[in-house]
């Protein structure tokens, strides 16, 4: 057995009572326009049939067909006047007095006399037809009016049809009773279309109430997501800050040791002795390169790395690599080849120091898990524009390689725990991750791949560097803050779906951003407070968007230097940087409107650098 369903009920139930009142509203318009229908008929007709007329029978019959109509009228007027559905009793008035008026067009044969001509009885009978007719286009959606007005009309006339000759008449009567019921059955179809046509209406408002309803519960949880995630990234961030900010407290004591430890180890000592000095220094030098290593990684979170601009070239990094570790090598008896190529004199400017760190890290891992054979670095210069250049580290040894299932986390800290437990025992993983971490800091990527003869690994990360020049406006040991922050942009575009699209995008791509749908706002809004970039949409409530752009080009302030993006539909090209604007193809992308920002803030790369997909 089915169970209950209330809400079906409910709903079967509005439905019935919607489709009454659409009838009763069809019903009501109608009568409006067929009152006057039934006057002019009765008074035309009666032009034809006074003279075949008692007065004593003529005078009433007129006087019903005359004020029938007018009472009919006016029981519908009120609802009418108060633009809504007759009531019941409104209705079985309607009722009552279409049945009055369809009893005296039924008696218009009976009343004629027998010296009538049949040319005024078919009149009549053709008149009576036609009322009946439309009976039905004025109130098709209700059968109780047809019936009451249709059924005495076409049953009196068929009477009188028999009494003039019975087995004709009784032929015509027939005839009569049929059209009667095509009629009724007629009206019955109207009736069940309209039933469904209410049914469908109110089945496409519940479906759009919970639509709506879906859409405002995602949008609440789409605010929830972002306000945990905000309050995450905050705890976050203050838990770097506090780690960051201990580097000295940390380092204090550990230099102490070390120092302690290089002074005992001049003394004169045992071979026991000696042995466990050497280890300690080893253990402590360890512990030092992991302290410094998990301070860069919270400085990073934190948002207070700095980043020391210098000149340097690839070979200088070489020359660096080969010091330092060609006798950790020659230790392990493991050959160390650098090779270089591209431009390797080009002078690029760039944190020499980490990217030295960078190599270290993956040098060191190479020269660790390698007991055979050597470590190739391979260092590749390649120019990426007329501006900058594209540095390419790659370390390849001859080790046991990375199994294939711990490869896609790496890079990843956080994720050490699905990595095979061998990989595990051998470091904590802080080193890749921060070199991850620095390399997307200079706009570069990192990634492991397989030797190809299947022995060994490849580690490598690709950096972009600037050209150096003596013009440029970083000095050599300038400090160039790098704060992880999240972008402020500002769009101006009135259409909702156009600008929740933008909303999107920008959120994906690490920014906060500010809505206007008028260029006043827009304005209002550049010169309260300080944004990345403005985008300009397709529509502005009072000014096109590239006056918009104008408009922020001539603001009196700083404001006006903000970097502009504008979309354009039909533009012959995805994308194209103009000297005052950058233009966008529309309808826009997440790459193109991301490569878009990139190019319009490439003079800056501080807010270049926060740059990056967080969805």
């Amino acid at each position: 057995m089915g169970q209950f369903n209330p809400a079906d009920d409910i709903q079967t139930h509005d439905i019935a009572q919607r489709a009454r009142q659409a009838q009763y509203e069809l019903v009501s318009k109608g009568a409006l326009r067929a009152v006057p229908l039934n006057i002019v008929n009765a008074l035309l007709l009666t032009a034809i049939i006074h003279p075949y007329v008692a007065p004593v029978v003529f005078w009433p019959w007129l006087a019903v067909l005359c004020i029938g109509p007018i009472l009919r009228f006016s029981a519908m007027l009120r609802a009418r006047k108060a633009d809504r559905a007759p009531n019941d009793a409104e209705m079985y008035l309607y009722i009552a007095l279409s049945g009055v008026v369809g009893v005296a067009w039924g008696m218009t044969p009976l009343i004629l006399s027998n010296a009538a001509p049949s040319l005024v009885a078919q009149t009549v009978g053709l008149v009576i037809a036609g009322m009946a007719a439309g009976a039905v286009l004025t109130s098709a959606g209700e059968r109780r009016v047809i019936l009451s007005y249709a059924g005495p009309a076409l049953g009196l006339w068929a009477v009188s049809l028999i009494n003039v000759d019975p087995l004709i008449g009784s032929f015509g009567a027939m005839m009569l009773l049929g059209f009667l019921a095509g009629i009724t059955m007629l009206a019955k179809t109207y009736a069940e279309t309209l039933k469904e046509s209410v049914a469908a209406t109110v089945a496409l408002e519940s479906a759009n109430t919970k639509t709506l309803e879906q859409a405002a519960a995602l949008a609440r949880l789409a605010e929830h997501n972002d306000q945990a995630a905000r309050k995450a990234e905050e705890t976050a961030r203050a838990s770097a800050v506090m780690l960051a900010n201990m580097g000295h407290e940390l380092r204090s004591p550990l230099n102490g040791v070390l120092g302690m430890a290089q002074l005992l180890n001049k003394t004169s000592l045992t071979d026991e002795q000696a042995l466990m000095v050497s280890g300690l220094l080893e253990s402590g030098e360890n512990l030092e390169g992991l302290i410094n290593t998990v301070l860069e990684v919270s400085r990073i979170d934190a948002g207070r790395m700095e980043l020391v601009v210098e000149d340097l070239t690839a070979s200088d990094l070489a020359d660096r690599l080969r010091r330092e570790h060609k006798p950790h090598a020659l230790a392990k008896k493991l050959d160390l080849n650098i090779e270089l190529e591209g431009d390797a004199e080009r002078t690029l400017r760039a944190d020499g120091g980490r990217l030295m760190h960078m190599c270290r890290i993956l040098t060191g891992n190479a020269i660790r898990f390698t007991d055979s054979g050597g470590v190739t670095i391979r260092l590749s210069a390649g120019e990426a524009s007329n501006a900058s250049s594209s540095l390419r580290v790659e370390v390849c040894d001859t080790g046991s390689g990375v199994p294939e299932s711990s490869r896609e986390q790496l890079f990843i800290a956080m994720g050490r725990d699905t990595i095979d437990p061998n990989i595990k025992q051998a470091g904590t993983g802080l080193g890749l991750h921060l070199v991850r971490k620095l390399a997307e800091m200079m706009h570069g990527d990192v990634g492991y791949a397989p030797a190809k003869d299947g022995t060994g690994s490849i580690f490598w990360f690709e950096v972009k560097l600037r050209h150096s020049a003596k013009a440029d406006r970083f000095a050599d040991g300038e400090q160039m803050s790098v704060s992880s922050r999240r972008l402020r942009v500002l769009v101006g575009e009135s259409e909702p779906a156009l600008r929740s699209v933008l909303l999107g995008y920008l959120k994906s791509f690490n920014c906060v951003v500010t809505c206007s749908s008028n260029g006043s706002e827009l304005l209002d809004a550049l010169s309260a407070s300080a944004y990345d970039a403005v985008i300009l949409g397709h529509e502005l409530t009072d000014t096109a968007p590239e006056d918009a752009a104008a408009d922020v080009r001539a603001l009196p302030s700083t404001a006006a230097m903000t970097p502009v993006l504008r979309l354009v539909e039909g533009l012959d090209a995805a994308l194209r940087v103009n000297a005052m604007e950058t233009l966008i193809r529309s309808p826009v992308t997440a790459e193109v409107l991301m490569e878009g920002l990139k190019q319009a803030l490439a003079n800056d790369p501080i807010a270049n650098a926060q740059l990056y997909r967080i969805a």
